[in-house]
């Protein structure tokens, strides 16, 4: 009734609603002679320092393109050429006469 009034959540959040806890905080004394670390800050780079860094990342990305292109290139010659001898093989298959093919293939059965 009136001593144990426990308050229920008016809009329950989703999931469960995490418990306030504390912190342990551990101080210690500094020695007399301590110097605390300073990170410098790094300044303002002028406009030729950002246009030099710009053109190496831009030259370093030509370079990369350039031998992807050269790779690409010899796998597509070499296969162009692996098609076109597959395709003179079978041209010269079907253009010789059937009596010298019936000679051709006995001969490669024996091999």
């Amino acid at each position: 009734m009136g001593g144990q009034e426990q308050e229920e959540p008016v809009a329950p959040s989703a999931g469960k609603k995490q418990q306030k806890t504390s912190k342990e905080v551990y101080f210690c004394v500094l020695p007399d002679k301590y110097e605390p670390l300073i990170e410098e800050e790094e300044t303002e780079e002028t406009e030729e320092e950002r246009k030099k860094r710009k053109e190496e990342k831009k030259n370093k990305r030509k370079k990369r393109y350039k031998k992807y292109r050269k790779n690409v290139g010899k796998a597509l010659r070499f296969s162009w050429r692996c098609l076109l001898a597959g395709l003179h093989n079978m041209a010269s298959t079907y253009s010789t006469p059937l009596s010298a093919m019936a000679t051709v293939v006995t001969e490669v059965n024996r091999a």
